[in-house]
């Protein structure tokens, strides 16, 4: 009987276990695609206003105005993060900067943290920091690591990607005029931070 119980215990216990590895895979990877991120999604309207109500670490002021932006979210501890930086600021260098705008916000606490790595790697966009990620996670839901919303001049989320890119101008006009094109962008799988 004590033999049978064990067996009972040990097939239930790996069951629960199997459950529970594919069900955290499956919510490890939402943050990947387009596919079931939070609100807004694309076509819905960015909350630009908000952006000043978050800490601005330079004194180049962001121009919104009739623009298309890229907005960022990132840490320094994020290492898909730290890599795609440099790629954002070749993009920011190569684009028309009366069309379109690349700005980064942090999440991390330590703004002088954040400082000094935009000055280790020569990042010159303007950036933001959303320590309490009042905009990063209550209002636009965001559960990983980078993420990047593209915006259009009225303000409108023209898509929201989730995960390292491989940013440079030809990609990136190709996924302003080809939607699937954004997933050929991707560098990497689930990202976390």
């Amino acid at each position: 009987m004590n033999s049978r119980y064990n067996t009972f215990q040990t097939t239930g216990i790996r069951s629960i276990s199997i459950v529970l590895l594919v069900g955290l895979s499956v919510y490890g990877t939402q943050g990947c695609s387009d596919r079931g991120q939070g609100y807004p999604a694309a076509g819905e309207p960015f909350p630009l206003t908000a952006l000043g109500k978050i800490r601005r670490l330079d004194e180049r002021e962001a121009g919104f105005n009739d623009k298309t932006l890229i907005i960022n979210f990132w840490a320094t501890w994020c290492t898909p993060c730290r890599k795609e930086m440099p790629d954002l600021q070749k993009l920011s260098e190569a684009l028309d900067r009366d069309k379109f705008e690349v700005i980064g916000i942090s999440v991390d606490e330590d703004s002088n943290l954040v400082r000094e790595f935009l000055l280790e790697y020569g990042i010159r966009f303007a950036n933001y920091q959303d320590q309490e990620q009042l905009l990063a996670s209550q209002m636009l839901g965001i559960r990983a690591f980078p993420e990047t919303f593209i915006v259009d001049p009225e303000g409108l989320i023209l898509k929201r990607l989730s995960g390292e890119r491989a940013w440079n101008e030809s990609t990136f006009r190709a996924m302003l005029s080809n939607p699937r094109a954004a997933e050929t962008g991707l560098t990497s799988g689930r990202i976390k931070g």
